[in-house]
């Protein structure tokens, strides 16, 4: 005859609920952050494609960028926006979202980019 375990599918459902707790608490940090970042990757290719029609200045762009970027709650400074005007108007933005995860600070490296050439 065999003696019934006592607590063990208790531990395990215990362990299953903190990593289910782990996951979430990332989950809840992170993407939001890549949310943004899309977001921000739609709004500097519609800029692009505005640009070139309203013949924008490289600085008014860059402006532009920063103004959406800070919209979002992104970290992005004017160093890390680089805006060229001439045949065509291209976009690159560079930048790192630090993410506290309180054990590990998790930095997320983000480069998107936009470009439109005029006709």
């Amino acid at each position: 005859m065999r003696l019934p375990e006592k607590g063990v599918g208790n531990v395990k459902l215990f362990f299953a609920l903190i990593f289910l707790a782990i996951v979430a608490f990332i989950a809840i940090k992170v993407i939001p952050v890549y949310v943004n970042n899309y977001e921000l990757n739609d709004d500097i290719r519609q800029l692009a494609i505005q640009a070139t029609v309203d013949r924008s200045s490289a600085e008014g762009v860059q402006n532009k960028v920063l103004e959406y970027a800070k919209g979002l709650g992104l970290p992005i400074k004017r160093e890390n926006v680089t805006v060229r005007v001439g045949n065509e108007v291209a976009i690159d933005i560079d930048y790192t979202v630090p993410i506290d995860l309180k054990v590990y600070m998790l930095q997320l490296h983000f480069t998107p980019s936009a470009a439109n050439k005029q006709l």
